[in-house]
């Protein structure tokens, strides 16, 4: 009951600036989400490499990198037409999956992933995707491409959750979540797709399902390993919720794990659909 009724207060919290803005009011929602989620993400990182000397001060350095970069993302105006603006923001992406995967999941030390390397990648995890939603936020059609990635992401894990909770049975991530099952992942997918497919009859107004259910399985699958990385991260610092900010469901981080891998998905598609219009080369 407890997820449920904070789910019906977080859930206008923010879609409420997403449909009706304005700028300032969705920035005030991306910087508060940035400063939570750096904060829990240096808990876990704090956990995990355990205090060492220096890092209390990139981690005080990091909340205004974080907090500006976000900033800086959501406002810039970025050339559609410049593939290797996505070379860092998919580097980046692949380097943590790899990283709460792999090292974290099988509890392998990392000698070069030093305290300070940890910093910035947290500062990176968090602020770059969600600087990236408020820039797609801003475009041509940006609240409603925003606001299909919510559902599709929000549709997914509430499908995947409460399928793998009640029917699963054969553990699909034993070693990073084990509490994860084949059932729930599939029904997240399924659930995904559905969402594509309503998109693409009622409100997409384009030709053609391919372009939405492909977008939801793309969104979809990031969100799922972005999921799996924090579970991976969560798993090493020896916590199952990243803080307990929100009753119910954990920490911020809980809430957002899928959509910072998903983010990244949304931005590129965008970039492809407008060099698109314009016959440029992406």
């Amino acid at each position: 009951m407890r997820r449920i009724l904070s789910a019906l207060v977080l859930i206008p919290f923010v879609v409420y600036p997403i449909l009706f803005g304005p700028l300032y009011l969705l920035v005030a929602v991306l910087l508060l989400a940035t400063a939570l989620g750096l904060w829990e993400a240096f808990r876990l990182v704090r956990a995990i490499e355990a205090p060492a000397a220096g890092f209390p001060l990139m981690e005080a350095a990091g909340y205004p990198l974080g907090v500006s970069l976000a900033l800086g993302l959501s406002v810039v105006e970025l050339p559609v037409s410049d593939p290797r603006l996505l070379a860092p923001v998919v580097l980046s992406t692949l380097a943590l999956a790899v990283i709460a995967n792999v090292a974290f999941a099988h509890d392998r030390e990392i000698p070069w992933f030093t305290p300070g390397l940890a910093a910035l990648t947290a500062v990176f995890y968090v602020a770059v995707p969600l600087g990236l939603l408020v820039w797609v936020w801003r475009q041509t059609d940006g609240t409603f491409h925003l606001l299909f990635a919510l559902m599709v992401i929000w549709t997914g894990d509430t499908a995947g959750y409460y399928v793998g909770k009640n029917l699963g049975k054969h553990k699909s991530s034993p070693r990073i979540s084990p509490n994860k099952t084949w059932e729930g992942t599939c029904a997240s997918f399924g659930a995904a797709l559905l969402v594509g497919a309503i998109t693409a009859r009622y409100f997409w107004g384009g030709d053609g399902y391919a372009e939405p259910i492909v977008l939801a399985a793309f969104l979809n699958i990031a969100g799922q390993f972005g999921d799996l990385a924090e579970s991976g991260l969560k798993r090493r610092a020896g916590v199952k919720d990243s803080s307990h900010l929100i009753p119910g469901h954990g920490g911020v981080l809980d809430r957002m794990d899928a959509l910072l891998f998903a983010a990244p998905v949304l931005w590129y598609y965008w970039l492809w659909k407008a060099a698109r219009i314009h016959n440029l080369s992406i």
